[in-house]
């Protein structure tokens, strides 16, 4: 298999830096662990991460204080692949539970449940249902537009194959001529892949593929062939306000849209001046001053953008929170329906909420922790975010 000729290079050096003693043992066995996880992700060639991850799964961890402190002598940036270090799924979730629940949070919001189309990809994507972080969200927007989606994300696992190819192959998503099968595929030779995650819409079945990767520049979104044009006109939106680092895509298959998200070290050093210029910047109009202030502690921004439009589509802040106490359930009665009523799979009670802004107003968001463990692997991601923005 083909190395990245800086990662060969950064490979010899952790070798050197190992005792000697071990050095016979551990030197095949980190190279061969580096290659199978180019070969999970689907690499090209190792990469940085591929070594990275390895190292830490083959390294007792007794001996990992020392061996970061190798890594940042070799200015070695460990804490954004963090996320990837694990060898077996995090959690075990009650399937037929989390069914049970889905239907009461859709009967809270006012929101159809179809089981026969939920079970469909529950079925398909079970062992990651069970395994991996789950959350569920809705919306404060009026009921005939309202939606209830649970999700998973999973960067620890493998898929075999990626959730898109399963997807088309299980009859889940229509591969038709839209340019969002193109991107996503794009998307996915592009990057460096972390994991993936998968969204489920309560009324419609499989609405959403989530493709996390090794966080980095925005530049090449705007070299990409299949990209909606209105991404590649925001460049000198982004420039200005500092959003020059990326994570991830979301790529919303039932309205036909695409996400990117930017995380925010915890906490940010954002001003307000700046959390409102992102809005007015766009031509939308800020919510009330309480509920801007509250977006100041965001752990991510996203964007939302169409094939059939020259502008973002909507813009919002996800805010997370380790209390209910923290959720400003007053901006709507919705909200505090969802979090007084909301059902979890956990004895922690976390919430993310935010607001999305759009050219007809904006409305609130609300997702459960639903097994506990979300807003812990949104933590992990904002270690390698921005700092701030302008």
């Amino acid at each position: 298999m083909e190395w990245q000729p800086e990662v060969e290079e950064l490979y010899d050096n952790i070798v050197l830096g190992m005792p000697e003693m071990v050095r016979p043992v551990i030197k095949p066995q980190l190279f061969q662990n580096a290659e199978l996880k180019c070969e999970e992700r689907r690499g090209k060639a190792v990469a940085e991460m591929d070594l990275v991850v390895a190292l830490f799964e083959i390294t007792p961890t007794a001996f990992q204080p020392t061996m970061m402190e190798d890594l940042k002598a070799l200015n070695v940036d460990y804490d954004k692949y963090l996320a990837k270090v694990k060898a077996d799924f995090k959690c075990k979730n009650d399937l037929e539970q989390m069914v049970k629940d889905f239907a009461k949070l859709c009967e809270i919001t006012a929101v159809n449940f179809n089981e026969n189309a939920t079970r469909k990809v529950f079925k398909a994507f079970e062992k990651f249902f069970i395994g991996a972080p789950v959350s569920i969200r809705s919306t404060t927007k009026p009921v005939e537009r309202r939606d209830v989606a649970l999700r998973y994300v999973e960067f620890f696992m493998p898929h075999n194959p990626d959730p898109y190819t399963k997807a088309i192959n299980e009859g889940l998503i229509v591969k038709d001529d839209h340019p969002i099968h193109e991107m996503i595929q794009e998307a996915m030779d592009t990057f460096q892949l972390m994991g993936y995650g998968v969204d489920v819409d309560a009324n419609t079945g499989l609405s959403k593929i989530w493709v996390f990767i090794v966080p980095g520049s925005i530049e090449p979104l705007f070299s990409m062939k299949s990209a909606p044009e209105s991404m590649k006109k925001y460049r000198d939106y982004f420039m200005k306000h500092g959003l020059t680092a990326f994570s991830l895509f979301a790529f919303d298959f039932l309205h036909k849209t695409t996400n990117i998200y930017f995380m925010l070290k915890q906490p940010p050093k954002a001003t307000y001046d700046n959390c409102a210029a992102l809005v007015d910047d766009l031509g939308f109009k800020a919510d009330t001053k309480e509920a801007m202030e509250g977006c100041l502690k965001a752990v991510h921004l996203n964007y939302t953008f169409s094939w059939d439009s020259d502008n973002i589509e909507r813009f919002c802040f996800g805010v997370a929170g380790d209390d209910p106490q923290e959720i400003p359930i007053h901006l709507h009665p919705l909200m505090k329906k969802f979090v007084d009523g909301t059902p979890l799979q956990s004895d922690s009670t976390k919430f993310i909420w935010g607001i999305a802004f759009t050219r007809n107003g904006h409305y609130y968001k609300i997702e459960n922790d639903y097994n506990g463990t979300m807003i812990d692997f949104l933590g992990m991601g904002c270690k390698a975010g921005l700092e701030t923005y302008k």
